[in-house]
């Protein structure tokens, strides 16, 4: 068999296998230029293999298909119907588990071509099932008119709430995901800078707020108030006033909307609004002026002379204080990673971003089946494995962020080297002469079993009774 006619049965396999393709799409799958793959695709054509099912766009499909078409009586609604909730089924079932996806992720999860998931969304889309955001081409479920929404018909509720939001303007999108958008604002009537957070008004949504009402906090982003309302305020405000996007990383801000354990007891003192309209949860929390510690250990490795460890161990230590405090309280951040720690002006730690956040246990106080949800680069060995875990799984990314502050990691791909090694406990040659304490510690955090890990109290009390943080050299003794 030539390689002519080789690709050319491998082609039609493709298309056996995958359904009606463009071109372009062939051609990057088997890794040709697009001249060759339509030389092959115009001799299958000639020999009467494939055929164009438009001829304006160039879609191809196997003739075979058409002459089936021919021959087969159309299928009953029922059973189109039924073939159509097969397929959707999975990608409903993904969606819900990860918040939101790129049709490209969605495709590689399970198993299929890009092209044939983007048919597919697209025609879920026009059940309104599910629905893209333009900017981040995240796929997610439309949770709209489901069981899940606050959203009930009604004409009374949403102008006596939403109009807190006219109190505010609009000054930047400081990120968004599959859930909705982070934004700083200005308040109109007191001149402060705030964030705002906007995610779609279903019970997801709860959890975070929730969690922010209960941990008040020092070292804990503040939260102020939520309110329920149209997306008009932000719309409006986007297209006449953020013209000027703030490029500052110190404004960025990572989030994503939490998931809701099915065995919580659910209790929302929201489910008594009354609207007819698709409406929003927005999230008042203050801004975090002094950037995150994304920003500072960049800052930190571009310097030639690398700082002190003093500093890094004291903010190490206000996040081991906040992270306490959560624990405290019964729940696990889950999303614990350079980005979500943030600073105020005063350059004071903040956690945030407690869209991940869950229960330790359920009401019985029996472990609660997880999801694998959360940054994978920094996610712990049994949350990454789909396992019950505890909150001891807020500790081992800890541990690699107390490294890399402390650790001078130059480029990003010394970096990439580094990772997996780190991961599995695994230090430079220098580390543990330079940091032998700190190291000592850190192998400890990142411990493969969570039961061999020491929680947020007891890593504080180290950091208390190792180093003298309240002095401005730092005085370490012998562990």
């Amino acid at each position: 068999m030539s390689a002519d006619t080789e690709m050319e049965r491998k082609i039609c396999d493709f298309l056996r296998q995958n359904g009606k393709c463009k071109a372009l799409i062939i051609a990057q799958h088997f890794g040709l230029d697009k001249p060759t793959v339509n030389k092959h695709l115009h001799n299958l054509k000639i020999s009467n293999q494939l055929f164009k099912t438009n001829e304006d766009t160039s879609i191809w499909d196997l003739m075979e298909k058409k002459n089936e078409l021919k021959l087969t009586p159309k299928p009953e609604r029922t059973s189109q119907t039924t073939t159509e909730t097969s397929k959707e089924k999975p990608v409903e079932d993904l969606l819900m588990r990860s918040g939101g996806l790129k049709a490209l992720h969605i495709a590689r999860e399970l198993g299929q071509t890009k092209q044939t998931i983007n048919n597919l969304m697209y025609s879920m889309e026009k059940k309104g099932k599910v629905k893209k955001c333009i900017k981040s081409e995240i796929w997610s479920l439309n949770e709209e008119g489901s069981d899940e929404s606050f959203s009930q018909e009604s004409d009374q509720g949403l102008d006596s709430v939403s109009g807190l939001s006219h109190s505010f303007d609009v000054i930047a999108e400081l990120g968004q995901g599959g859930y909705g958008c982070v934004y700083k604002v200005k308040h109109k009537y007191d001149g402060k800078i705030y964030a705002v957070k906007r995610v779609n008004l279903t019970r997801k949504a709860d959890s975070e707020v929730k969690a922010l009402a209960r941990l008040d906090h020092p070292n804990i982003v503040r939260y102020i108030t939520c309110w329920p309302g149209s997306d008009d305020w932000t719309s409006i405000q986007e297209r006449n006033q953020v013209s000027n996007k703030s490029g500052s990383s110190s404004d960025v801000v990572t989030f994503s909307c939490g998931e809701r354990n099915g065995d919580d007891d659910y209790k929302s003192g929201m489910e008594s609004l009354g609207v007819t309209d698709r409406i929003y949860l927005f999230i008042q929390m203050d801004f975090c002026e002094g950037g995150n510690l994304t920003d500072w250990i960049k800052a930190r490795n571009d310097m030639r002379k690398q700082r002190t460890t003093v500093e890094s161990h004291k903010i190490f230590y206000e996040i081991i204080t906040g992270v306490e405090f959560i624990h405290a309280n019964n729940l696990i951040h889950r999303d614990l990673k350079p980005d979500n720690i943030l600073f105020s002006a005063d350059g004071k730690v903040k956690i945030g971003d407690f869209g991940l956040v869950v229960t330790q246990t359920d009401q019985n106080g029996d472990p609660i089946e997880r999801s694998n949800r959360g940054t994978s680069t920094y996610m712990s060995p049994e949350q990454e494995n789909k396992r019950n875990y505890d909150e001891k799984t807020d500790i081992f990314p800890l541990g690699l962020i107390w490294f890399e502050m402390i650790w001078k990691i130059s480029t990003g791909m010394e970096r990439v080297m580094l990772w997996p090694d780190l991961r599995n406990k695994r230090f430079p040659k220098m580390f543990s002469d330079k940091c032998p304490t700190e190291s000592k510690f850190i192998m400890e955090m990142l411990s493969y079993s969570p039961e061999h890990r020491p929680n947020a109290k007891d890593v504080k009390e180290n950091l208390d009774r190792f180093f003298s943080l309240d002095q401005d050299l730092l005085s370490q003794k012998t562990v």
